[in-house]
């Protein structure tokens, strides 16, 4: 009975699938009220009613919350991992392409 080929090409060694370079591990991401906590507050709905909306020129909702200290922090909601802290509420909302 004559042999079939195989469409799979061979393999050579178990390392045929394995990648090169190993992979980057993940950083588990914030929830919002991890984020809340790690800049003082007691719950993520406290932070948010502590800040002031602003929107810079493409219409990018902002938000400034004042933090203990006299610092204030300048981010986004929906992207939490953007956040900035700076001195003055003048330096963050220089920041803010108006």
């Amino acid at each position: 009975m004559p042999t079939i080929p195989s469409i799979n090409p061979p393999r050579a060694s178990a390392d045929f699938a394995t990648p090169t370079a190993s992979p980057e591990r993940a950083v588990p991401l914030l929830t919002k009220e991890e984020f809340a906590r790690r800049w003082g507050f007691a719950s993520f709905l406290e932070m948010f009613e502590a800040s002031t909306p602003v929107v810079d020129a493409g219409g990018k909702k902002w938000l400034l919350t004042a933090l203990r200290g006299g610092r204030f922090l300048l981010w986004n909601d929906g992207e939490i991992g953007s956040a900035q802290e700076f001195e003055s509420r003048e330096e963050a909302l220089t920041r803010i392409d108006k």
